[in-house]
């Protein structure tokens, strides 16, 4: 049963060909489907570009939405040009991008872009690699060498301790609204936007079932714009921005 159940999965280009972009991308598909069991993906991202031209990338996808193999397509870490050269070949389904609190640059062209052409917009890491949780202090440590959250520029002790009026932010209005700073920031964005849909990622169960009641916490827009401005009054240290991993 996939009743209510979107499949998404991506590919990456680097250092595997097929043969053709389309045969290429299509190998990579038929081995996702595979481990995935299913004869369908819903939305089949690529996950960087690389020196692949997108306008190619777009005619496979386009082919690969022909023949039924997948409802829609995305591109992840791409800016408006980008955006614009693949929309012409096959219109894009959705965006994921980086994006959250600390981590604004889409709102500038690439999420009103999306808006203007009916493209969701996924921001990843949207509590910026458990910063805005609240739970990460200058004195956390990692749990091993190959944790990514090691070279998130962002949780860097000294960086950790300069986003902290901004980490206190999500606290107060995590008490005033029975929350936590976590559910804060994906509220946050669920009011700001309405082709937006977050994708945090989490190793727990617990944390899971509290990012997916993030959807239950109503901000007015009395408090949004009172947040907002408070946000737009904080520095962020450590930017990664779309050129970051």
């Amino acid at each position: 049963m996939r009743e209510n159940v979107i499949i998404a999965t991506k590919l990456m280009l680097q250092g595997f060909s097929f043969g053709s972009v389309y045969q290429t991308i299509r190998k990579h598909l038929e081995a996702s489907m595979k481990r995935l069991q299913t004869d369908h993906v819903d939305l089949y991202y690529l996950h960087r570009m690389g020196g692949t031209p997108v306008e190619k990338v777009a005619e496979a996808m386009g082919r690969l939405i022909d023949e039924g193999l997948i409802g829609g397509w995305g591109l992840s870490q791409v800016d408006v040009d980008v955006i614009e050269r693949a929309q012409r070949v096959t219109p894009l389904t959705a965006i994921q991008n980086i994006y959250s609190m600390v981590e604004r640059d889409s709102e500038a062209e690439i999420i009103p872009y999306c808006m203007a052409h009916d493209i969701g917009f996924v921001p990843f890491s949207p509590i910026a690699s458990g910063l805005l949780s609240g739970m990460i202090t200058p004195q956390t440590q990692f749990e091993s060498y190959d944790d990514v959250r090691n070279w998130v520029p962002q949780l860097s002790r000294a960086n950790i301790a300069g986003n902290q009026p901004i980490v206190e932010l999500m606290k107060q209005y995590a008490e005033m609204k029975h929350a936590t700073p976590a559910q804060i920031s994906l509220a946050w964005m669920l009011h700001k936007y309405s082709n937006v849909v977050p994708i945090p990622g989490s190793k727990n169960k617990e944390r899971i079932v509290e990012n997916l009641n993030a959807s239950n916490v109503e901000l007015t827009d009395g408090e949004f714009n009172a947040l907002e401005a408070s946000l737009n009054q904080c520095r962020v240290y450590g930017h990664r921005g779309l050129g970051g991993f």
